[in-house]
């Protein structure tokens, strides 16, 4: 899992709060070619996106902004790719 570091900036300005949230990892069963919307069905603030692509099945994304890091989707994911992380306060996506 990639450790996010707040910036000076987020330090000064009192950014440095933290919230959990899903971290969709790079053993996403979209990104073998398989097509899965399990997290996305399992998300009760539909936080869970898919961004279409050409021949692929769509890509997994999590905004962050709305993830309450509730963690339904970790348990619903059948390749156990989904994790709980950080998002500082101020992150938006």
């Amino acid at each position: 899992m990639e450790t996010h570091r707040p910036s000076r900036r987020a330090f000064l300005r009192g950014q440095l709060l933290y919230r959990p949230v899903a971290v969709i990892g790079d053993t996403c069963l979209a990104e073998a070619g398989i097509e899965c919307r399990s997290c996305g069905d399992a998300c009760p603030e539909l936080a869970i996106h898919f961004r279409p692509r050409i021949g692929l099945p769509p890509q997994t994304f999590v905004k962050v902004a709305v993830c309450t890091g509730c963690g339904e989707c970790v348990g619903a994911c059948p390749g156990d790719t989904i994790t709980l992380g950080r998002a500082y306060r101020g992150d938006a996506s």
